[in-house]
């Protein structure tokens, strides 16, 4: 899916078009701006930055993604894929997905009698799933969050796996793969390969080890981020 085929819209530009379309509301917690299929945002948007409450009722989107945003509420609508990136303070009620629900950095979400067939759910915390059936999960370093009445076929351990056992596999994967490109890189820097063949390959696998180096300080910051939280909840 091309990027340039998105709408990008600012608070602003939310601002704007309810202003312009005449939408139901003013943005506030009392009179929030309605959007209904009569007048909704294009079916793959970016919003980013944006405070104003916003109800948003019966619509289809192909692709949405929030980034930065808050006050947020879903009632009956359905997607092929929802994106939330730092987000807070959003309820989604009664809604469908197609493909994924993306979960990123993201807390204080209330997700209520939704069909989800794949949770992408990463460095989120404090959310709370009632009544929901999740096909699959992808859980990385998700903590402090409740799972009420659920259904999944996935065993509760993904969404429960925050344990130092999967993390230590992860850590250990990457030291290992680092350790063995930089032996690889002595051992040809040291055969009777020409010049030219002996600094392509060492380059090519320093560069390979700093990569997963890199890779593996993340996953290290990652972990230590969230691990203050208390463990996931399942009732």
């Amino acid at each position: 899916m091309k990027l340039s085929s998105y709408t990008r819209y600012s608070e602003t530009d939310i601002y704007q078009k309810a202003i312009n379309e005449n939408w139901i509301g003013n943005g506030t917690s009392k009179s929030p701006f309605i959007i209904e299929s009569t007048h909704s945002l294009s079916d793959q948007s970016v919003i980013k930055n944006t405070s104003l409450h916003l109800l948003i009722k019966n619509c289809t989107f192909k692709s949405l993604s929030f980034n930065r945003c808050k006050n947020l509420k879903f009632e009956g609508c359905n997607f092929e894929f929802l994106g939330l990136n730092k987000c807070s303070g959003i309820t989604l009620d009664n809604c469908s997905f197609k493909t994924t629900l993306e979960l990123r950095f993201s807390h204080n979400l209330y997700i209520q009698g939704s069909h989800i067939p794949f949770l992408i759910f990463s460095m989120s915390y404090e959310n709370h799933f009632k009544t929901c059936t999740i096909n699959k999960i992808y859980n990385h370093f998700s903590r402090a969050n409740i799972f009420e009445v659920i259904d999944t076929p996935e065993d509760l351990n993904i969404i429960m796996r925050i344990g130092p056992k999967m993390y230590y596999i992860k850590i250990l994967g990457f030291i290992a793969a680092t350790v063995l490109s930089l032996i690889l890189g002595i051992i040809i820097y040291f055969s009777s390969y020409s010049d030219l063949i002996i600094w392509s390959l060492v380059g090519g696998l320093f560069l390979m080890a700093f990569i997963i180096l890199i890779g593996a300080t993340a996953l290290y910051l990652d972990y230590k981020k969230m691990q203050h939280h208390p463990d996931n909840q399942i009732f």
